[in-house]
């Protein structure tokens, strides 16, 4: 065991003292942030920066509905902000009217133009003219005041009084979905979904990119030899263990320290955007207790061996990079094709696809996290998936170590399909 926990150490090590280790944790975290808080604060101050006032609005129904609509642009009648211009025509000449806009805006000189028909009142149908360098802001800001215009005109025209025509109209339903599970565990629907999906992702992820790292690091312990020196004193077993299980603690603690940040920017999420100055509220998170985390752990560390010791049986056998990116093709294929089949497993999480592949220990560790975020998974099913995962991944390390230890020492001659097979029946 002294010789093992050696290599741990300095698989864990070398890597964790590495600058690249440094980087690339800490930038998960401002890539996570990027995305989440970017889109509405860059939506908020695109939004901002739209000048409404250089839009022209082209009206043809008749009931000056276009400077009803520039009315509400401004803020309504006590609005101080420049009004949009705005053109009445008949339907007869706005075909020619709008061909002269159409230049200006296809050569940037107006962001926009609005056209209300003579039936756009009855239809809400309105058409719009954006130009290329506008933002989508301008066409939503005119959407909604069109829709107010739009609404006091019918509402004029049935002869109601606008206060209660709002009271109708405005109608908002706030549904709010509770999902119940079959212990007896309530939580958002939502949140539950964002949640367990994005387990499943972050898994893939850090069982991909771990992986590589063992790959590439059999690749070039072949390539210069290194292994040989160290043969002397280790077995290929415990130094292909060794490096497993050293690597698997290095995507430990960067999944740790990224999981920790994402929890921590979710919960603040709200404030953070509030103090940028968009309205936003922070995401309720679900309640995850310890017992949720442990199977968690041993899906991520199961499917981890699982696919380290796929990924070190190919090292072992290429001799060189180039190789090792065309022979590692089914290993990923296995592995991308769990992520191609989230979709019917987010829509049915208790259907028979997602419980098939909640089994499949090949597709298990993506799988079966998910379905443990949205739905109650029965403790047999659980217990049947890990015992899978378990038996296939020990069977993983010990035909790859077998592999390692007779294919590390092969230079120059690519061994067939029998004798990768003869290589991991011999023992000893």
């Amino acid at each position: 065991m002294g010789k093992l926990y050696a290599v741990i150490g300095r698989e864990f090590g070398e890597r964790v003292r590495s600058r690249w280790f440094l980087l690339t944790t800490l930038f998960g975290p401002f890539l996570f942030a990027a995305f989440t808080l970017g889109p509405p604060w860059l939506a908020f101050r695109s939004a901002r920066s739209v000048d409404i006032s250089a839009v022209v609005i082209v009206d043809a129904t008749g009931q000056q509905a276009g400077a009803g609509v520039a009315t509400e642009l401004t803020g309504g009648l006590m609005g101080t902000a420049r009004a949009p211009k705005v053109i009445t025509t008949s339907a007869a000449s706005a075909a020619h009217t709008l061909d002269s806009l159409r230049i200006d805006v296809a050569a940037d000189r107006l962001p926009g133009v609005a056209y209300l028909s003579a039936t756009s009142i009855e239809s809400g149908a309105v058409s719009m003219l954006l130009s290329s360098s506008a933002p989508i802001a301008t066409s939503e800001r005119l959407q909604k005041a069109i829709e107010r215009e739009l609404l006091r005109q019918r509402v004029a025209a049935a002869g109601l009084d606008a206060e209660s025509a709002l009271k109708l109209a405005q109608v908002r339903v706030a549904l709010k979905v509770e999902r119940v599970m079959r212990d007896g565990r309530t939580g958002s629907a939502q949140v539950n979904l964002i949640f367990g999906a994005g387990v499943a992702v972050l898994l893939y992820i850090v069982i991909v990119l771990y992986g590589q790292i063992v790959l590439r690091s059999v690749t070039e312990e072949k390539q210069s030899r290194v292994s040989e020196l160290v043969l002397a004193s280790v077995s290929p077993r415990i130094l292909l263990s060794g490096k497993v299980l050293g690597i698997g603690g290095v995507a430990l603690v960067q999944l740790g320290f990224w999981t920790a940040s994402m929890v921590t920017l979710m919960a603040n999420r709200g404030r953070i955007l509030s103090a940028l100055g968009v309205a936003s509220s922070s995401m309720t998170l679900p309640s995850v207790s310890w017992t949720d985390l442990i199977p968690l752990l041993a899906y991520f560390l199961l499917g981890y061996v699982l696919y380290a010791a796929l990924f070190a049986a190919v090292g072992s056998i290429v001799s060189s990079e180039q190789e090792a990116q065309q022979a590692q093709t089914p290993v990923l294929m296995l592995l991308v094709g769990s992520v191609a089949l989230l979709q019917p497993a987010l829509a049915d999480p208790d259907g028979p696809i997602a419980r098939t592949l909640s089994l499949v220990p090949f597709s298990s560790p993506i799988i079966m996290p998910l379905r443990l975020g949205l739905v109650a998974v029965p403790t047999s099913e659980l217990a049947v998936s890990l015992g899978l995962l378990s038996l296939l991944a020990a069977g993983a390390m010990v035909a790859a170590g077998r592999l390692y230890r007779t294919a590390l020492l092969m230079y120059g001659k690519r061994p067939s399909i029998r004798e990768i097979i003869r290589w991991i029946r011999l023992d000893g």
